[in-house]
């Protein structure tokens, strides 16, 4: 006997919207299960001059911030941003909460994890990063991703502890994958619309891999809660930070002596220059590499070490990466002439 078992195409339809969405309900779950043992929630003390005193002695006030860190390695260390720990003189991390003897609670209520002291290795002022370092080791860590992989319209996840609530998520997407906050400030930072609101800072901003493809540092808000413009610093340049605070305490970059700034159709019309983009050589300092090696204010840069230069951040970007006392190769246009300099890299 053939049994038929007929459905209507609109039953069939919603069945599998169904199974759509839980399955991507379940790949929610499994990606917070896997990043929240790596996310701490950072306490720091520190002492500030007292405000509001009339006094003729220096009075000083404790004064207390919070936010967020990544583990990044098992043997302790951990990113999180410069301003939740400069100045401090006492750092704490709060682990995420342990598993139960089964793997898992009974209590919806989870305990609260293992509060551990913690050094700070070194900061960075220009990037807003820090690396801090706990004595425990074997801890779980997020790989750091690729950045420049990140794409516009990609789904996001920020984890973090806002306002105190610790191990939270939230998501959304990547607005967009290179914000200048300020004009020619060397810093960029990933946008994106997950909820990100005081609190979150330190904490990781992560891809559906379950990788850290980000730091979250800040937000702009009117109303001082989540507007929808949370930016993070990509997880390149704080791979780049990270490894150079491990190997020596400090971000070394490297530098000509002159500064770059980028071309502008305003600038270029102003000086009659034949292109409206490029990078412009507005300063170079006396005694310095590029002014012993020859060039000059107003030398248009054309590449750098055979790349082609668009704006002064990517200049100045690729000479961080030098090594000091490398040499670096650079063709200039100086009027209708083109010439090549190899220059020092310094500190």
């Amino acid at each position: 006997t053939l049994v038929m078992n007929l459905h209507p195409a609109g039953e069939l339809a919603a069945q599998d919207r169904l199974t759509a969405l839980q399955a991507l309900s379940d790949s929610f779950e499994v990606l917070a299960d896997s990043v929240n043992p790596a996310v701490v929630e950072i306490f720091a003390s520190c002492f500030v001059p007292a405000s509001g005193l009339v006094s003729s002695m220096k009075v000083f006030t404790r004064v207390s911030r919070s936010g967020c860190g990544v583990i990044v390695d098992s043997e302790g260390y951990i990113i999180t941003n410069a301003h939740v720990v400069i100045g401090a003189s006492k750092v704490q991390v709060r682990l995420a909460s342990p598993q139960g003897p089964d793997g898992d609670h009974q209590s919806i209520l989870k305990p609260q994890g293992e509060l551990l002291g913690a050094q700070v290795v070194g900061l960075d002022r220009e990037t807003d990063l820090a690396v801090l370092k706990t004595l425990n080791k074997g801890l779980p860590f997020l790989p750091i991703g690729d950045s420049d992989e990140v794409n516009q319209g990609q789904m996001v996840f920020a984890f973090g502890s806002p306002r105190g609530l610790e191990n939270s998520v939230t998501t959304g997407v990547v607005s967009a994958t290179a914000r200048q906050l300020r004009e020619e400030d060397p810093m960029i930072y990933i946008q994106t619309d997950a909820p990100i609101n005081p609190g979150n800072s330190g904490g990781p901003l992560v891809n559906a891999r379950g990788e850290m493809i980000g730091i979250n540092t800040m937000i702009v808000s009117e109303s001082g809660g989540s507007e929808g413009l949370g930016f993070a610093a990509p997880s390149n340049i704080v791979r780049y930070v990270y490894e150079q605070i491990r190997k020596t305490g400090r971000v070394q970059r490297g530098t000509i002596g002159a500064r770059a700034q980028s071309i502008t159709p305003l600038l270029a019309g102003g000086l009659g220059l034949d292109r409206n983009w490029g990078v412009l050589l507005s300063d170079v300092y006396p005694g310095e590499g590029a002014a012993k090696a020859g060039l000059r204010v107003g030398d248009m840069v054309l590449t750098l070490d055979g790349k082609l230069m668009e704006n002064g951040r990517q200049f100045r970007v690729n000479l961080y990466r030098h090594s000091i006392g490398e040499t670096v190769d650079i063709e200039v246009m100086r009027g209708a002439q083109k010439l090549k300099f190899r220059v020092p890299v310094s500190d």
